[in-house]
């Protein structure tokens, strides 16, 4: 009897102690969620929604709809696809996060807000190929993003940060995922800060098929790897209707039709 007494106090402890962590809540366009914001990385992604990628909610916005499976490669902690879930219900979003720290708070953001039923979560990398391979980690730090994914050993990650950590994660081809999964996207977000082209060589037959018909995704402007990706983007039918540049990047969006409203910045 003791011990169920016991039992009770400490899961109620606990979950007053979850409930006192540190979260805010997101306003943007209509919509608001909660988000973990407990150190200065997770403060900026709170504090900066609504301005450091307004492209990428107009995306959102205007191109997915509630039938769409959008798969958000490189979710971080899940800012955008949280709102992606909640500006298009019935929306599914099936989210790519493969760094211990940050798959962590993208659980967390998903649960708090109830979206578990909409939103899935994989703990895995994408690349161009199937199999064991690592994460070269620069930042410890919970939100952190330039991480670089890699089966060669780097000294620094492919933006030229000094590697911290090396994490062992499982790597697949989205092509591979696919059919295994038996989940098929139709709009895809790619954010993973310089492996962009591996992860299309590994997605020719995805992103091939007629299902997809729109994808946003952050190259270098000039990079030869980036040409390489722009390449398989092309030769899978799909047409560059937006480009603009952002920060060190440039954020492009290609459809499979173009469509009128869209405009390059």
């Amino acid at each position: 009897m003791l011990s169920q007494i016991s039992n009770k106090f400490n899961s109620l402890r606990w979950k007053l102690s979850d409930s006192l962590k540190a979260r805010r809540m997101v306003h943007s366009r209509g919509l608001r969620f909660s988000l973990a914001c407990d150190n200065f990385i997770t403060n900026y992604r709170w504090s900066t929604f609504n301005t450091k990628e307004p492209e990428t909610l107009d995306w959102i916005d205007q191109s997915l709809t509630s039938t769409d499976t959008l798969f958000d490669i490189g979710a971080n902690i899940g800012i955008y696809s949280l709102y992606a879930a909640l500006r298009h219900p019935g929306l599914r979003v099936i989210c790519f996060e493969p760094e211990y720290s940050n798959l962590h708070l993208l659980r967390d953001n998903v649960a708090a807000n109830n979206l578990q039923d909409v939103i899935e979560i994989y703990g895995l990398g994408l690349s161009s190929v199937t199999g064991l391979s690592h994460l070269y980690v620069q930042d410890f730090t919970p939100g952190a993003a330039l991480h670089s994914e890699s089966t060669a050993p780097l000294q620094q990650t492919l933006n030229g940060k000094p590697v911290v950590f090396r994490e062992g994660i499982w790597a697949m081809k989205l092509d591979d995922f696919v059919q295994a999964s038996n989940r098929f996207p139709t709009v895809l977000k790619i954010d993973v800060d310089g492996t962009e082209a591996e992860i299309l060589e590994g997605a020719v037959k995805t992103i091939g098929g007629s299902s997809v018909r729109s994808i946003l995704v952050e190259l270098d402007s000039i990079g030869n790897k980036d040409q390489r990706a722009r390449e398989i983007l092309s030769k899978a039918g799909l047409q560059i209707v937006f480009k603009k540049p952002v920060h060190q990047c440039q954020v492009e969006i290609w459809e499979r039709a173009v469509k009128a409203e869209m405009k390059n910045a």
